[in-house]
């Protein structure tokens, strides 16, 4: 719920964001790559990715211990691919549904079931989100990809 310092208010949000993901997504096996960091390459049908993580500091809220809040961000990609069926509008319906079905469970785990994060935050909730999809050229597919943030509430205690 609080640190010493940003950087242990960062590394607590991440790995929270990330234990939320494993436990939303445990139900899925090995149907599902989960990356601790940005992949060179994505080995899977479906898969999430942990990405950039920043912290805000609000200084108006400095205490006489120069203690703070803090916004922390945890950005997430989530994905899916779906094969080609012959019906592009279907394929593409279904590519969205699974990437949106992944997201909500790791939604609700964290927005429902743990919003400090095992007691890592103060809270934390979904925040902005962007949804890109495109089809195979060649007619293999769909891919749709979700770029996600969580938004985390910190205190900054340095002394």
């Amino acid at each position: 719920m609080s640190g010493i310092s940003q950087a242990t208010g960062i590394l607590a949000a991440r790995d929270g964001v990330w234990a939320a993901i494993n436990t939303a997504t445990a139900h899925r096996g090995s149907d599902i790559d989960r990356y601790y960091a940005p992949p060179d390459a994505i080995g899977s049908v479906r898969w999430v990715a942990m990405e950039d993580v920043s912290a805000t500091p609000n200084l108006a809220t400095l205490g006489p211990r120069r203690s703070f809040d803090e916004e922390i961000s945890v950005g997430v990609s989530v994905g899916a691919w779906v094969a080609a069926s012959g019906d592009p509008v279907a394929d593409g319906r279904a590519a969205f549904d699974e990437a949106y079905g992944i997201l909500a469970e790791i939604q609700t785990q964290i927005a429902q079931t743990d919003p400090t994060l095992g007691n890592a935050v103060l809270w934390c909730l979904p925040g902005r989100m962007s949804t890109a999809g495109v089809q195979d050229p060649e007619g293999g597919g769909y891919v749709v990809e979700i770029q996600a943030e969580f938004v985390c509430a910190h205190k900054v205690r340095p002394t």
